[in-house]
């Protein structure tokens, strides 16, 4: 078990504390702190078996899916390192995705925030976020809780976006796993969420 006495998390969400993981530079723990819900009468089976970290088996599935096809795109997500336990709780372990400052990478949606409106900055933040949409097409991987806060410009991956949460397809029946035509109209309707 990894002892995280006295650390205190380099980021807190709703979610996750996110601390270094004190045996590998490159790599965060992601503890998850949140309470277990029930979002059904009779619980799916994810929800019996993992509770509040059926997210992760959503992730590593969709992470072990784009590796088997060996897509170039898998650059676009921060590296899965596995599990460990932790004197917090169950933690994910994550690659570090780093800004230039060597700090935790900024979130597009604080690139958005800090652009205050310049329209140069806008466009540029549009496009690489067209560019990173693109690719997740190309790799046909699968981001179900796309948001500009899961999405990191990560000097690890050439000051490009990287998604850093929300892999996997959240729904009882995925039809994006195997349906070309579902996958092309959910990642349309993010397209057109997200990018206008």
């Amino acid at each position: 078990m990894i002892d995280l006495t006295g650390q205190v998390p380099l980021r807190t969400s709703q979610n996750y504390e996110i601390f270094q993981h004190p045996e590998m530079d490159g790599a965060l723990l992601k503890v998850r702190v949140d309470e277990p819900k029930r979002n059904h009468l009779i619980p799916r089976y994810a929800e019996w078996r993992y509770g509040n970290l059926r997210q992760w088996n959503r992730e590593a599935n969709e992470y072990l899916a784009a590796l088997h096809r060996g897509c170039p795109e898998i650059e676009r997500l921060a590296k899965f390192m596995g599990y460990a336990p932790t004197s917090r709780g169950p933690s994910i372990v994550v690659e570090k995705m780093t800004g230039p400052d060597g700090d935790l990478a900024p979130s597009l949606h604080a690139e958005m925030m800090a652009a205050n409106g310049d329209p140069e900055v806008a466009q540029k933040l549009r496009a690489d976020l067209l560019e990173l949409l693109d690719d997740l097409e190309r790799g046909r991987i699968i981001v179900g809780d796309m948001g500009i806060g899961n999405i990191v410009r990560a000097q690890e991956r050439g000051g490009k976006l990287v998604v850093i949460d929300g892999l996997g397809e959240r729904v009882l029946l995925p039809l994006t796993l195997f349906s070309d035509w579902a996958f092309r109209k959910s990642m349309a309707r993010r397209r057109a969420r997200m990018a206008g």
